[in-house]
């Protein structure tokens, strides 16, 4: 027994549409039998008044169908593309390396040209620097006495431990090494963990932070601070916050 079909067959312009539309490669008649269909489903379907319209619109859709059959080939059809090495980006000119730095002795001090006088200047700076951070007189006027248990000496310990210390004229008073404790000058160098003074006597010292206090004075009122509290580089400690009690008046 024959078999009868129940759907008859798509027209070959569906079949190519539907094929650019979801990126499969159109098999199909050649563009003369597609035309011939176009115009036998224009002449069948459409009225007299609209066929000069629809037919316009087809040919340009026809137009699009072909480009897009050329254009863009089906994924498995593509050959994969070669991929061209394109130079590095310019990344400007190389910084040196902490090794290379060392080696050139840019971190060493020229310990024979360094006054105590020179850094005068820079020590007066720093008194006014701290004078507008602290606001000691600010703090006195309102009737702040150093308690410990006072929301303004845990304001005041934040500002002294996150403030820049080069340029202060700073004392050992505490120290594991008695060599140290007395030493007092101008800080010209802060490091991690180390403090680069010059002395009254034009000497330059290093005086490590660990196990050492150190005090100085800012409008009159004396601060202490231990040297474990500053073992960080100046611009990683003013992101963290002071312990409370940890400041000494």
């Amino acid at each position: 027994m024959e078999r009868s079909t129940i759907y008859s067959p798509l027209p070959n312009v569906v079949t190519v549409r539907s094929a650019s539309i979801i990126d499969l490669p159109a098999s199909g008649p050649n563009t003369e039998s597609m035309r011939e269909e176009l115009k036998g489903l224009v002449e069948t379907w459409v009225p007299r008044d609209d066929k000069d319209e629809v037919e316009t619109e087809l040919k340009k859709q026809f137009l699009l169908m072909e480009k897009k059959a050329r254009v863009r080939p089906h994924k498995s059809l593509k050959q994969p593309e070669k991929k061209q090495q394109q130079p590095p980006p310019h990344r400007g000119k190389k910084r040196l390396t902490s090794k290379e730095r060392r080696d050139l002795g840019l971190h060493l001090i020229d310990r024979t040209n360094k006054t105590f006088e020179m850094f005068l200047p820079i020590h007066d700076l720093w008194k006014s620097y701290a004078q507008e951070l602290l606001h000691i007189s600010h703090f006195l006027q309102s009737g702040w006495n150093g308690d410990a248990r006072d929301t303004k000496t845990e304001t005041i310990q934040n500002r002294v431990r996150k403030m820049d210390y080069f340029g202060c004229f700073l004392r050992v008073t505490r120290s594991r090494c008695s060599e140290y404790v007395g030493i007092q000058g101008i800080v010209i160098r802060e490091t991690k963990n180390t403090l680069v003074m010059v002395c009254p006597d034009d000497h330059v010292k290093t005086i490590p932070k660990v196990h050492s206090e150190f005090s100085f004075v800012v409008d009159g009122v004396g601060f202490s601070i231990m040297g474990n509290h500053l073992h960080q580089r100046p611009a990683e400690r003013a992101k963290h916050n002071f312990k409370k009690l940890c400041l000494w008046l």
